[in-house]
């Protein structure tokens, strides 16, 4: 190949995400109403002592779609109500910001039956990831009425109040959930990243690939990028079959990754195929979430 193959920096990175952002605002323009970029927005519950009891984390994208990122109560606290009152929070802040889809991932020792009281459905099953597990991607439609679901025990209601947090707040929420995470999975290393780049006799960057293994021994791609003078050589599925091969050495087992339509043909003639699709996002397009057993 005429071209280098080199490590991405973060940089790199930044280049490429602001690459495929443009491209994808071409083939589904940002919904009328919604932030002009990614934004996250954090709510939580603090006991008597000042002391964050549980709390929540939600994205907004500029599609219209928010996504529930983190969502954690104290074990001390749960099952009076205080996961819906969060719930209810991260919807009703979406819908302020014009969002009409909210999803979620979760996994099979989390809360997926709250999940479903609330009206979200699964729309992606991936069996064994992490090894023993089973992960669901679930979503839920904020444009049209569902029934509102009432727990038994609403004592968290008298006692806790939700309230906007900060940076500290979202990583004391992040830490709760990774410790009760730990109980039932544990990381076998840190983020393996395997990010690569191919840059031309000048060195400038003409394509890149942004990727790794997680802890569970999972390939997670990110991004795949080629310059428009370059497409139609296979030098994305070049990038991928090369991360591939280095995930394999590295104990990867799967590969997964999320795509909207207008990319998912390149990643099905490399042998990926839908765990999960969500129909009408971005609109009138659809988005997948898939994977490769390896």
């Amino acid at each position: 190949m005429q071209y280098e193959v080199k490590p991405l920096t973060e940089e790199d990175e930044a280049y490429i995400g602001k690459m495929i952002g443009e491209y994808a605002y071409r083939m589904a323009p940002p919904e009328p109403g919604t932030p002009e970029e990614e934004s996250s927005i954090v709510f939580k519950a603090e006991d008597e002592n000042g002391t964050v009891v549980g709390g929540c984390v939600v994205n907004v994208h500029e599609w219209g779609r928010a996504v529930l990122a983190k969502l954690w109560v104290d074990e001390r606290y749960r099952r009076h109500g205080l996961g819906s009152m969060l719930i209810r929070a991260a919807e009703g802040a979406a819908k302020e910001r014009g969002c009409t889809y909210m999803c979620l991932g979760t996994m099979d020792y989390m809360a997926r039956p709250l999940y479903e009281k609330h009206g979200y459905r699964v729309f992606t099953l991936r069996k064994d990831i992490p090894r023993g597990h089973e992960y669901y991607s679930l979503s839920k439609r904020l444009d049209r009425p569902t029934p509102d679901y009432v727990p038994s025990d609403r004592s968290a209601e008298a006692r806790f109040a939700i309230k906007p947090g900060g940076e500290a707040d979202a990583k004391s929420i992040g830490d709760g959930l990774a410790r009760y995470c730990d109980r039932f999975v544990q990381d076998g290393h840190d983020y393996i990243d395997l990010g690569k780049k191919l840059v031309d006799a000048n060195g400038t960057m003409i394509a890149g690939i942004v990727a790794g293994v997680d802890g569970d021994d999972a390939g997670e791609v990110d991004a795949v990028w080629v310059g428009e003078p370059y497409r139609k050589q296979g030098l994305g599925a070049f990038l991928l079959r090369e991360f591939e091969r280095e995930a394999k050495e590295n104990g990867a087992y799967v590969l997964t990754t999320y795509c909207c339509d207008w990319v998912f043909g390149f990643f099905r003639k490399s042998g990926y195929i839908v765990s999960g699709e969500l129909p009408d996002y971005p609109r009138g397009h659809v988005a997948y979430e898939i994977e490769k057993r390896i």
